[in-house]
Formats: C-alpha cells, sequence, structure tokens
C-alpha cells in the first residue's frame, strides 16, 4: 500500500510526497486552491486563462518555445488544468529528470513573464476554446446544466469564462490574481513515483530550492481560509428545466439530483452505486438505454462534488424523435434502485468493487 509522507516548509508550502516501487518515473503535480467558483464577475474565466499563461515564458525559460523544449528535450510530458474549485500544473518525466519537473513546475508558478502581448495573443486562442465547446453538444450541454442548477452561485459560470471578460484581461489582472492566489500557504505540491528519489529526505531540500525563488509580486497569505469561506445556503438553484433547441442529428440530455459533497464518507457508496448505474459496459443504463433499446450511443452516470453541494445524475445523446422514450427509461433506472423494487444485488455490488480496484491498480502502476 501506497504510503504518503506529509511535510509543511518553512515557507508554509503543503507537500505530498509518494514512493512507488518498481516506478521509474516522477510526476510533480503542484495544485493552486482556486477555480472559477472564486471569480469575481468581471474577471470570468481568469483561473482557466491564467494556466494558459504560465506556459508563455518564465523567468529561467524565457519564450514558450523554451519552455517546451526543456521538457520535449527529455522526453517529459507537462500541462495543466482547471476546475471549479481548483487548478493543477504538473510535470511527469523519467526520476533522473526530477529536479528539471521541479524547476519548470516552480517557475511557471513564481515567475511567469505575463506579457501583454502574450495575453492578447491567447485571447483569440481561449475564444476560440470556447467556441469549439458550444460547438459540441456534449460539452455545452453540461455548461448549460450547471448554469440551472448553480444559478446566483460562483458554480454557475463556464471555467473559461466568457468571450467579453476574456477579451478585456490585462496584465495587471493576472498579477494580481497570481498575488492574491498563489502564495504558498494556497498551494499543494505533490511528488510521486520512484521510491529511491520520492522517498529521499533530500528531495525536500531540492523543493525547498525550487520554490524559494523570488516570486512575481507580493503573494497575499492566508486566502486558503477566504477560499473555503462558502455561502451558507446551497448553491443549488430552485431551477429544475433548461431547455435549447438546434438544428442537430442528435438529441442531448442530461439530468441529475442534488448528491454529496466532496467531504461526505458516503462518497464511497456513491462512487459504487454510480459504477453500477452507469460507469461501464455492463451497468444499468447502458444495458437497458443502448444494449436492449438501442436509444444511443453514448450514456452514462455521473457524479460531480464540490466543498458544499453534489449532483448525481446521467446523460445521453439519443435520436430525437425517441428522446421522451430515453428520458423516461434512464430515471426509471434510478427509480427502480431509489424504490426497492429493482435493487442492487450482492453480485453487482462485488463487480462493482473489483471494478473500482481494478482501475486503481491499472492507474498505479504510472507515477502521474
Amino acid at each position: 500500500m501506497l504510503q504518503p509522507i506529509k511535510d509543511t516548509l518553512s515557507s508554509k508550502l503543503r507537500v505530498v510526497r509518494i514512493p512507488m516501487q518498481s516506478v521509474k518515473s516522477v510526476t510533480v503535480l503542484a495544485l493552486a486552491n482556486t477555480g472559477s467558483r472564486y471569480e469575481d464577475p468581471a474577471q470570468y474565466g481568469i483561473a482557466h486563462f491564467f494556466e494558459h499563461m504560465v506556459f508563455k515564458g518564465t523567468a529561467g525559460y524565457e519564450t514558450a518555445q523554451d519552455l517546451a523544449m526543456a521538457v520535449d528535450t527529455i522526453g517529459a510530458d507537462f500541462n495543466a488544468f482547471t476546475s471549479k474549485e481548483y487548478t493543477g500544473y504538473y510535470v511527469h518525466a523519467a526520476a533522473r529528470h526530477h529536479v528539471l519537473a521541479l524547476d519548470v513546475v516552480s517557475d511557471m508558478l513564481l515567475t511567469p513573464k505575463l506579457r501583454q502581448e502574450d495575453i492578447d495573443r491567447e485571447k483569440g486562442v481561449i475564444i476560440e476554446e470556447i467556441n469549439m465547446y458550444v460547438d459540441s453538444p456534449a460539452r455545452h450541454i453540461a455548461n448549460q446544466f450547471d448554469q440551472m442548477a448553480f444559478a446566483g452561485s460562483g458554480l454557475e459560470h463556464d471555467i473559461l469564462g466568457l468571450k467579453e471578460t476574456v477579451s478585456n484581461m490585462t496584465t495587471a489582472d493576472f498579477t494580481s490574481f497570481l498575488s492574491d492566489w498563489y502564495a504558498m500557504d494556497n498551494l499543494v505540491l505533490v511528488i510521486a513515483g520512484d521510491a529511491s528519489v520520492v522517498g529521499s529526505e533530500a528531495l525536500l531540500e531540492k523543493v525547498e530550492t525550487a520554490f524559494g525563488k523570488e516570486a512575481v509580486g507580493k503573494r497575499a497569505l492566508g486566502r486558503a481560509d477566504h477560499a473555503t469561506k462558502l455561502p451558507k445556503t446551497s448553491p443549488i438553484s430552485a431551477n429544475t428545466f433548461h431547455i435549447e433547441n438546434r438544428k442537430t442529428e442528435q438529441s442531448h440530455f442530461l439530468l441529475g439530483w442534488p448528491a454529496l459533497k466532496r467531504n461526505d464518507d458516503r462518497k464511497y457508496v456513491l462512487g459504487l452505486l454510480n459504477t453500477i448505474l452507469g460507469a461501464n459496459m455492463s451497468s444499468r443504463l447502458f444495458s437497458e438505454v443502448r444494449e436492449k433499446r438501442g436509444l444511443c450511443y453514448y450514456v452514462h452516470s455521473s457524479v460531480d462534488q464540490y466543498h458544499d453541494a453534489g449532483l448525481f445524475g446521467a446523460s445521453a445523446g439519443v435520436d430525437p424523435k425517441r428522446v421522451d422514450e430515453a428520458i423516461k427509461v434512464t430515471v426509471d433506472q434510478f427509480n427502480q434502485i431509489a424504490s426497492g423494487k429493482n435493487p442492487i444485488t450482492e453480485a453487482e455490488l462485488a463487480m462493482s468493487k473489483e471494478y473500482i480496484a481494478g482501475k486503481l491498480v491499472l492507474g498505479l502502476e504510472d507515477s502521474q
């Protein structure tokens, strides 16, 4: 079993090391305690936009090409992602290159250039990313669902932001955002992989060096507390229905129910239920909606969990002429379990446990 090693450095940076036997790679992942739900309306999309900007050049890697070359030269991977509540940046490399991985990640978060000419150029990229997802019905409907389900809360708007807000962003906006949200006490650094590297106490000294660089701008402390000051009432709205008409060959629907927040201990039970209902090709939804009735190509259940709320539901893309039937059959699969009409069997429960355990083992063969 993996045994995480947790440390807090003098800078207040929290470090989680996960030594892995028989793995020759190392993943360096920095997680920032910020995401789209904490954005002011005038800056919708800035968390995601900032994630783009750190790849455009740093103090140690002047241009985007220099940064990419440093990683490509050692055959490593690097990328980033933004969610509604956190943002991540990682480098996945051969273990012998762990110092470079630390240097790249720390440089991106501590010394990004944030040049206005790079910002202006990237605006077009992000606007096209927004266009791409609007043109993808399966992705667009998820954004529409969140806007309905979380109306009036920070969880409502698209992580990518709005074209108007993206178009107005400047270097000053990003410098202020960096100062507010990327202090050491608002980050967690996770390092997983080769046990001989990750398990060594010498690695902490290398982390201290990499993250001890003089940062761009003054970083505010204590923002981690601010980030978890959530509304006292549920962010889930009273809205229950939204429809959008488009000229497409397929109808897409997404439905859901209020579920569990992230720190609820019952989330593991919900994970098993999600597997049984719609996580794989032997699930109830796949079998009933696709295999038995031929109503769709894709159908699956899903779980979204946040600090203070959660959703559990399902989605599918179906023949427009049979969308009513598909929705009815999908809802019925949830109702059959909830009512006890068709309860979960011991065989289904055992299968779902083994499915999750098997996926975990496969995932842990890679430090990422």
